[in-house]
């Protein structure tokens, strides 16, 4: 690559500070607004018909589903930011997906009713969001491409030590 066509290089704390907070206040809006009420109460009815009995809500916009989000959004994006390779950064997106799927019968085993689709939306943003960054910029992860580092001396053929030692530890033999 020339110097024109390299990428830029990443950072990690503005834009895991920035991803974070963006992500966490979109699921946190959109529970605040309802708009996934109707998916909430159907997941909560299925609960209800298999005779689970939920004495309880979490969830955003409450303290315990701000703080989960905050974890999975901050902690994905530092995931994503710190990983080299498009493919574990993928895999790092999906487990805290489906450990987000996972919280809702956790919470109902504690006979409280986990409302998942904020959280999920904000881990999803997180992904895409941290993912976008990445694949635009050259993260530090990522080491260097190309030439050798300029720091390394390269030795020549007789450069190097050519006596052959013994294993053993007294010297002998």
């Amino acid at each position: 690559m020339t110097r024109e066509t390299e990428k830029p290089t990443g950072h990690l704390p503005v834009p895991l500070i920035t991803f974070s907070f963006v992500s966490l206040f979109l699921g946190t809006a959109t529970e605040v607004m309802g708009a996934f009420d109707g998916l909430n109460e159907s997941v909560r009815g299925l609960w209800a018909t298999n005779g689970l009995e939920l004495r309880g809500e979490l969830g955003l916009p409450g303290k315990i589903g701000i703080i989960l989000t905050a974890v999975a959004s901050f902690g994905l994006i530092a995931a994503i930011l710190g990983t080299p390779g498009t493919v574990r950064r993928a895999i790092l997106g999906f487990s805290v997906l489906l450990l987000s799927f996972t919280l809702v019968p956790v919470f109902a085993v504690w006979g409280y009713f986990w409302k998942p689709f904020g959280v999920i939306l904000a881990v999803v943003w997180s992904w895409f969001s941290a993912t976008v960054y990445a694949q635009g910029h050259r993260m530090p992860c990522e080491g260097r491409r190309g030439d050798d580092a300029q720091n390394v001396i390269r030795l020549k053929e007789g450069e190097h030590m050519t006596k052959q030692h013994s294993s053993r530890a007294d010297g002998q033999g």
